[in-house]
């Protein structure tokens, strides 16, 4: 038990690097993040493909990710403001993902944390041509 709390501890500090490392310009509007999404995660040469889905609320932001390697998560903590989030991903099977990310030209990009390792991910609208 103490070592997943040592885990999401990291993967929270990660979390907050990885909102620094995003925040550069903010638009004066935000954009809607709600709905489903395909996603790609790339770390060290691997990529894993998914499904994300979102619904903000306000500047709270909730949804869950799922792919082959990870199974099903939930979205923890989340937050979406300026076109732009973060928060923890928790699943049954596999380390939790810190995740940041922003929204731009109508694509989420971003970074994340997991297994001591940090990797980029992309996703577009469930439906959309890459």
């Amino acid at each position: 038990m103490r070592s997943k709390k040592v885990v999401l501890q990291i993967a929270i500090a990660c979390a907050a690097l990885c909102c620094a490392a995003i925040a550069l310009d903010q638009p004066a509007t935000t954009d809607s993040i709600s709905g489903n999404w395909t996603v790609t995660f790339l770390v060290e040469g691997q990529s894993v493909s998914g499904r994300m889905g979102f619904h903000a609320d306000g500047e709270k932001l909730g949804g869950s990710v799922e792919t082959q390697h990870t199974g099903q998560g939930k979205l923890n903590g989340g937050a979406w403001s300026h076109n732009k989030l973060s928060g923890i991903y928790v699943f049954q099977e596999h380390e939790a993902i810190a995740i940041a990310g922003q929204l731009r030209e109508g694509k989420l990009a971003g970074v994340f944390c997991t297994e001591g390792m940090d990797g980029k991910w992309e996703a577009v609208r469930a439906g959309a041509q890459p």
